[in-house]
């Protein structure tokens, strides 16, 4: 039964993938320190032509303009984290929020890899819709202590990265606080173990990418870099973690 799961998740998750170049287009746009808002890409990044994210994935239609990061990346990129996912999480009234997570979690941290944004409609998404299904599983379950641990874990991390992030010169934004409190309810839902790797392994993952910016000359030590994608490795490997126990 797992196998034939796992499949249709990976399969789904390619099908996703086809469609996220635009979507990341969409969101990634940069917020300069000290400016109002910019509103999310409406068009073509080039020539501004009007296209909705879900048919600029492609091409544009005007100048030829290919969204990047390419379906070469995104396609298999959510195909592997669907599959993972399922494997983890298997046949439970559970699923659908995790499977919810994974793919929220691939367009989350391409957008932060580019632009460092965590999309407050992806991040609320995440919240709204695991929420929501975290509650359904929890009927179908019978298991209101899950769905309080879930709860609580979510408190916890928000009040955790909130600390963090107030603390002086910390590059913790509050799109990160958002996304710890989001992911916090997703684990907790797992149980305290995964709670706590996933934070402890989120600054462990983020290492890798802060020494290869520096060897790159893309950052400083007082740039900011992205700690998004880390966070939601972190807390997928959680997540895995916990069906390997």
């Amino acid at each position: 039964m797992l196998l034939p799961l796992v499949a249709a998740a990976t399969l789904a998750g390619a099908c996703w993938g086809l469609v996220l170049p635009g979507l990341v287009d969409r969101y990634a746009v940069e917020w300069p320190a000290g400016t109002p808002r910019p509103p999310w890409r409406r068009g073509c990044a080039r020539c501004g032509a009007e296209a909705g994210w879900w048919r600029s994935s492609g091409a544009c239609a005007e100048c030829g303009l290919r969204p990047r990061p390419g379906r070469w990346i995104t396609v298999p990129l959510a195909a592997g984290v669907c599959g993972a996912v399922a494997a983890a999480v298997g046949t439970t009234p559970a699923l659908p929020a995790f499977l919810l997570l994974a793919a929220i979690a691939v367009p989350l941290a391409l957008v932060d890899l580019k632009v460092l944004r965590l999309p407050d409609p992806l991040v609320g998404a995440a919240l709204a819709g695991g929420t929501g299904l975290l509650i359904v599983a929890s009927v179908a379950e019978r298991d209101g202590a899950a769905l309080l641990r879930a709860g609580v874990a979510a408190l916890a991390c928000g009040v955790g990265y909130s600390t963090l992030a107030l603390l002086p010169g910390s590059q913790l934004g509050f799109g990160d606080v958002k996304l710890g409190a989001v992911l916090g309810l997703y684990l907790g839902w797992l149980g305290w173990f995964p709670v706590v790797a996933g934070v402890l392994l989120a600054p462990v993952l983020n290492l890798p990418l802060v020494i290869g910016l520096l060897m790159a000359g893309r950052a400083g030590r007082k740039t900011a870099v992205p700690y998004g994608p880390a966070m939601l490795v972190g807390a997928i490997t959680a997540t895995v973690l916990v069906a390997l126990r």
